[in-house]
């Protein structure tokens, strides 16, 4: 266990290039931070594992804009077309997604549901929760069909429906027609309804929550829909929104990572050599900065209840040394060349630079935080692109 618990401990250092951790010298930066030098600090083995998990933690669920972990009791099993929808992004890099953020809202409450003939209400009650820093792009209600094969025996078969908001005034409460079509396939399947603007309308307000009106008119009776609070095949609510605090961090980023690229000439003093083969004298030398393989599995660090997907991920890392002289393969920036001519001058006076990550790409994700499944398109800096001396 302590195997999986050092390999966990190594990941970090490559996800906190921030502090400056170099390989060789990071671990044991790192255990300076965390207190963990063995028998002098005197701690437990579990009490080094929790001391990682929380400087890991905090920073991973601000990033999801939570405040702490979800208490999921169990693992919940997400409806087939959210999972179509995070396997599309998680496997079609060249998918445009509608939304950077997805979210399934399931039914508070049914109000009422009542059937006049041949027509069928349900009052579904819902509660929307968006931060403020995101926008709603579009909302669909998915209602799954549930037809009745005995009574699906009449001759032109009609069916259809439609989803009103539902707006109170006064004691009256007036319905707003947002979408509708007739159903023409006998079977069991996910229709999808825009209601947009209603849910718009109830984020406008401040309150969040509020209420649809299906309407199921048909002339057999042989079709309705599912409504049960616990059912996996109930109603929900499909809320795509773009986080616009989260770009704008990308912008940012994007900005730094142009400004590091740029090539300016170094200037350095005759007496010290400049490397123009490199490659020639890297073959011998396999410990030299570069991107290698870490699995990372969800599950080993009890996060798999409410981490939907996926289980595990390849998230790399950046081991080796940053030997003199650094070559245009590890990317050097400006200050780590300087560092290394001060290390290589006078080894006492500075360090080598260190082999970190220099660029991070993003993973999709699905997760739930109390019953509410989200996927993210672009979670940011989750496994490593490219490695280099800084």
């Amino acid at each position: 266990m302590w195997g999986l618990r050092y390999l966990l401990l190594l990941m970090s250092i490559n996800f906190a290039t921030s502090v400056g951790l170099c390989e060789g010298k990071s671990l044991g930066s790192l255990e300076d931070t965390m207190f963990i030098q063995g028998e002098e600090q005197n701690l437990e083995e579990e009490d080094v594992f929790k001391s990682f998990l929380g400087f890991r933690k905090e920073d991973f669920l601000r990033k999801l804009n939570l405040s702490g972990v979800p208490q999921e009791h169990r693992k919940v099993q997400p409806p087939q077309f959210m999972m179509d929808l995070y396997n599309k992004y998680a496997s079609d890099k060249t998918s445009i997604p509608r939304s950077d953020v997805i979210r399934s809202f399931t039914i508070q409450d049914v109000i009422y549901s009542i059937r006049h003939g041949n027509k069928t209400q349900h009052r579904l009650l819902f509660n929307v929760s968006i931060p403020n820093h995101e926008e709603i792009t579009a909302v669909q209600l998915r209602l799954f069909t549930l037809w009745e094969r005995s009574k699906s025996t009449c001759a032109d078969q009609f069916t259809s429906i439609h989803v009103y908001g539902v707006e109170y005034k006064q004691d009256t409460n007036i319905l707003q027609l947002l979408d509708g079509r007739d159903v023409t396939e006998a079977r069991n399947t996910w229709e999808a309804f825009d209601v947009t603007s209603a849910v718009r309308i109830w984020q406008d307000s401040g309150r969040g929550a509020g209420e649809l009106q299906v309407e199921i008119q048909q002339n057999c009776q042989s079709l309705d829909i599912s409504v049960g609070l616990e059912d996996n095949g109930s109603a929900v609510l499909i809320v795509f929104s773009d986080d616009l605090g989260n770009r704008k961090g990308e912008s940012m980023n994007e900005v730094e990572e142009m400004l590091l690229d740029e090539k300016e000439p170094i200037f350095v003093e005759n007496h010290v050599p400049v490397d123009k083969h490199p490659r020639k004298k890297r073959k011998a030398k396999n410990d030299y900065c570069r991107r290698t393989s870490l699995r990372v599995n969800f599950k080993d660090i009890g996060w798999d209840k409410w981490i939907v997907a996926p289980p595990e991920y390849e998230a790399y890392e950046c081991k080796g040394v940053c030997d003199y002289p650094l070559t245009d393969d590890v990317s050097p920036s400006k200050h780590a060349i300087i560092q290394t001519l001060v290390n290589l001058s006078n080894p006492e006076k500075a360090d080598k630079a260190c082999c970190v990550p220099t660029k991070l790409d993003p993973i999709a994700i699905m997760y739930q935080e109390r019953g509410v499944l989200t996927v993210r398109n672009l979670y940011e800096e989750m496994k490593v692109a490219k490695c280099g001396c800084r």
